[in-house]
């Protein structure tokens, strides 16, 4: 390729026409011919007179210009200019473009996309094989090596994905390659488990050349709660000089229009990478939040999703009065103030201002009677998608209520007095608890042996009592029922909420049945113990920019692997719902760093800049239709000035 000025030419040889030029210039100042003279007698009686205009019998300089320029533009055309020509040595063996295609990677996809659109048009031109591979979603089989072209008109459907390439897989992928080829590698930048050895790998089949992008590469970790504020944690993975990120909180606002709610700087110091936030908002801002994002980042690892571990619920508690003083201990509230403080905000006032504050559950501590006014409001409180949560005592097993006629607020119909189990005036021995059964949302929970229960309210035989039975004793007798009243649910302890009919408000037990209701939140991330036995169905999934997309019918995960499971295809980020609850599943775990990939020393990096070849030939021969349309305008014009004056 012959290069002139910065300009390439394809086909140099043409230039040659170009010494015909001159030729040319003087051909066509010949046009039109000169006039042949003859003598005509006649002539001398014209002497002496003078014509107003004359006119040249050569063709004007500036139209001689023009005629040039056309045939100059068209013999530089078909030479092929190329503007911001490569040096690329040839090359005519097959290539391998390789992209880890991760979050990472979506940072600035589109300069990747415009960096891999240049190798497959240099391969194009050399007609080398090209095969395009994800290191996020790996090909089964051989290499697809096809043309160019082929792999140019499907780029713009080829995208990132929300994790990062497995170690492990790779590895196996990299050591079964076969045949020689070059290698483009498209890298994300950050250092993983097994990145020489499958440089090495690639090396042994051919050259290999390293892509990298210069903009740093972000995360957000979870966000928690902890000492009654929100604690963000910004990562980096290149801790050079100073920097300052704003995170900003995402959620709905009263009209359920998504809007920007809080914003916040973290500030990394020099040679740090990681930046604490503390961030203080009022519960109803805090309950709103659905993600935080850091501010011009396109890439889900600087999104953190929200979860309901974030969101402390409000609970009204509400028990009988008691004239009679008593022992804290013998409260019947103060066993569930002590599970419920740390992680749920407690509400108290008249039934009326509960209501009005609309909290996420009610608790009734051995209310036996309700006024029918009070009735019919926790009815349509709870039709609406209120949860109220019962427990026995004496007062609800003295009284009539839901005897004869199941009661609207309680999910069984009771038996009269209730029973006794254990002690000196009652026969046999306090029961334990049968193991959860797999439709109950507390399956898989560990049932401590210490957890007995001594008396309890006894529930009716009803057709419908099997299936609102969600724990039971080892004898069979309902411990917890539960029914839906609307879009809400009534569920009723039939133990009271203190230590005098049973141990289970002493144990750690009870306080994972109130969580398992959705009556609390724990501030903590829960682990694969705490979700066994429990199916989550993906709500919505995050994609690879930030973005939430619909789930879809994805099939649920179980608790365990969506805690213990690795981030990939089977198992997207994003949030997960439970049965009354959602759980977030994000890139960037709670103790995650990012660090940046160093390479062995003799290995070729090179960044994403595109210097892009631009073809000069259309814009020549355009230059040329334009100047030859100059030309005929301009030679109409002449004829009509020259025949026009004669008329």
């Amino acid at each position: 390729m012959f290069t002139l000025f910065g300009i390439a030419f394809t086909t140099p040889l043409l230039l040659l026409g170009l010494v015909g030029l001159p030729i040319l210039w003087i051909l066509l100042r010949a046009v039109p011919p000169a006039p042949i003279r003859r003598l005509f007698p006649g002539v001398a009686l014209l002497l002496g007179l003078q014509d107003d205009e004359s006119h040249t019998d050569k063709t004007p300089w500036w139209l001689l210009l023009i005629r040039t320029l056309v045939i100059g533009a068209i013999i530089i055309g078909f030479a092929g200019p190329v503007l911001n020509p490569k040096a690329t040595t040839p090359a005519t063996g097959r290539l391998l473009i390789l992209t880890d295609a991760s979050w990472a990677s979506a940072r600035d996809w589109p300069q990747r996309m415009e960096r891999i659109e240049a190798a497959l048009a240099e391969a194009t031109r050399a007609a080398r094989p090209v095969a395009l591979v994800s290191l996020s979603d790996l090909p089964a089989g051989d290499l697809p090596f096809q043309t160019a072209d082929a792999w140019r008109s499907r780029l713009p459907g080829f995208q990132p994905h929300p994790w990062v390439p497995d170690s492990a897989e790779t590895l196996d992928w990299a050591a079964g390659l076969d045949g020689s080829f070059d290698t483009f590698w498209f890298s994300d930048g950050l250092a993983r488990d097994g990145r020489q050895k499958i440089l090495a790998s690639l090396e042994a089949r051919g050259n290999v050349q390293i892509f990298e992008s210069q903009r740093p590469v972000f995360g957000l970790r979870p966000a928690r709660f902890e000492d009654g504020t929100i604690r963000l944690t910004a990562v980096r993975a290149h801790t050079g000089a100073q920097d300052v990120q704003e995170i900003v909180a995402f959620g709905l606002d009263p009209a359920g229009i998504e809007r920007e709610l809080v914003r916040v700087s973290a500030d990394f110091d020099a040679g740090s990478g990681v930046a604490d936030v503390e961030l203080a908002v009022p519960a109803e801002l805090r309950n709103r939040i659905s993600r935080f994002a850091i501010k011009g980042v396109r890439s889900a690892g600087a999104v953190s999703l929200t979860d309901d571990s974030l969101k402390r619920r409000e609970v009204a508690l509400i028990s009988a009065g008691d004239a009679r003083e008593a022992l804290e201990l013998l409260s019947p509230t103060h066993y569930l103030e002590q599970a419920l403080e740390p992680t749920a905000d407690l509400i108290d006032g008249t039934l009326d201002d509960i209501l009005l504050a609309n909290p996420d559950a009610i608790i009734l501590a051995d209310v036996a009677t309700l006024s029918q006014a009070e009735s019919e409001a926790i009815s349509a409180w709870v039709g609406d998608g209120g949860l109220l949560v019962r427990f026995a005592g004496p007062r609800l097993a003295a009284s009539d209520v839901s005897r004869d006629a199941e009661d609207i607020l309680m999910p069984v119909r009771l038996r009269a007095g209730g029973r006794r189990v254990g002690g000196a005036m009652s026969w046999g021995e306090p029961k334990s608890l049968r193991p959860f059964q797999e439709t109950s949302p507390f399956f898989g929970l560990t049932i401590p042996r210490d957890v007995l229960v001594s008396a309890q309210v006894m529930a009716q035989p009803d057709p419908n009592l099997s299936e609102r039975v969600i724990a039971s004793l080892t004898d069979g007798t309902p411990l917890v029922t539960r029914k839906n009243l609307g879009q809400g649910q009534v569920v009723l302890f039939h133990v009271t909420a203190n230590a005098d009919w049973s141990t289970l408000p002493l144990s750690g037990l009870f306080v994972q049945m109130l969580e398992r209701l959705a009556i609390s939140t724990r501030p903590a991330r829960p682990d694969a113990a705490d979700l066994a036995g429990t199916i989550w169905v993906p709500a919505d999934l995050l994609d690879a920019f930030g973005e939430l997309q619909d789930a879809g019918s994805m099939a649920g995960i179980a608790g365990e692997d969506l805690i213990a499971g690795q981030i990939g295809a089977l198992l997207p980020p994003g949030l997960y719902a439970g049965e009354d609850r959602q759980l977030a599943l994000n890139v960037i775990g709670p103790q995650e760093a990012l660090s940046p990939v160093v390479w062995p020393s003799g290995t070729r990096v090179a960044g994403m800049n595109v210097s892009r070849e631009t073809l000069l030939k259309g814009y020549l021969l355009s230059v040329a239709l334009a100047l030859l349309a100059v030309d005929l305008m301009a030679s109409l014009w002449l004829t009509g000035r020259l025949y026009g004056r004669k008329g």
